[in-house]
């Protein structure tokens, strides 16, 4: 699926026409390689928000495990294969950004265009759950076959055949998603256990990966409106800490909705599960839509984790 899908001719003209801007500023006042791709992305998200779109949307840090009173930086990444680029906060497209530790709960204080989308500084132990919720978005597929292949990658067979046996459109029909990610961070002693955020599909950990004996793995409950999502299937990505390489495998909930996963020390870990449904009757008269997809995401770090 393409990194940026859905712009108009006119839309390219303008988006044109803003980077270049940005270069003759980048090369006047000097400024370096690294600001000046920054600038455009935040240029991108504030006029195209919800064309922007990858397999997968995370958030992210370079350490799940601080002591307190440590910034932490959370960055909302987008892309494949635990590899993306850090999306800037705004408002347009966040319906929620918030975190919670020792049954608190912390509201965001972003700014629009900040990167990282979210700082913040625990000043107690305990484990931390960052909450991402995005503002729905939609996205046009100008031929079955890229539908196919995404259906295909999130294992939906089923959502291929209901569109072929529905008489569904072969081209030019679209699909409205939105994103429910989550992580784990360990702060100072990380006591306190990972729990439901009222998503309409969320995964959860059933054991602390800081405090728990995980040498069997880490369970992970998957819940769509608040039930057991049984025999779903999951993507793992596991991504070294000390050379960034990524390994994935895929596993599958059980009857009660609980898959196990493997894990090993000195790791960073994103699971993700993507449900694929026929739009209701409201989105398809209010939105032209015929799919929605839901998508969510779990990352937690594993590092001198009991048991390993």
């Amino acid at each position: 699926m393409s990194a940026i899908a859905g712009l108009t001719s006119c839309d390219w003209a303008l988006l044109a026409r803003l980077t270049n801007n940005i270069f003759i500023k980048r090369v006047t006042l000097n400024m370096s390689e690294d600001m000046y791709w920054q600038l455009c992305l935040k240029i991108i998200f504030f006029f195209f928000p919800c064309t922007l779109i990858g397999h997968e949307l995370w958030v992210d840090t370079t350490d799940f495990r601080v002591e307190k009173d440590t910034e932490i930086n959370l960055n909302l990444r987008n892309g494949e294969n635990f590899d993306g680029f850090s999306l800037g906060y705004f408002d347009r497209s966040v319906e929620k950004l918030y975190w919670r530790q020792n049954g608190n709960q912390f509201n965001n204080t972003s700014r629009q265009g900040d990167i990282p989308a979210l700082k913040i500084v625990p000043n107690e132990n305990g484990l931390v759950t960052a909450v991402y919720v995005s503002k729905p978005s939609i996205i046009k597929y100008k031929e079955f076959k890229k539908f196919k292949n995404f259906a295909m990658a999130k294992h939906s067979q089923s959502s291929i055949d209901f569109h072929l046996n529905s008489n569904f459109p072969k081209e030019n029909f679209s699909e409205i998603y939105t994103r429910y990610s989550k992580a784990l961070l360990g702060v100072g002693g990380a006591k306190g256990s990972d729990k439901a955020n009222d998503l309409e599909l969320e995964l959860i950990a059933l054991q602390n990966p800081y405090t728990d004996d995980i040498s069997s793995g880490i369970e992970i409950l998957t819940l769509y409106q608040g039930k057991p999502q049984a025999f779903s299937m999951l993507n793992v990505f596991e991504r070294s800490n000390s050379d960034l390489r990524v390994n994935s495998f895929v596993v599958k909930t059980d009857a009660k909705g609980i898959a196990t996963v493997k894990v090993e020390n000195d790791n960073a870990y994103l699971i993700d599960n993507v449900i694929i449904r026929p739009a209701n009757d409201k989105l398809l008269k209010d939105k032209g839509v015929i799919w929605e997809s839901l998508w969510a995401a779990l990352t937690f770090g594993v590092i001198r984790a009991n048991g390993l």
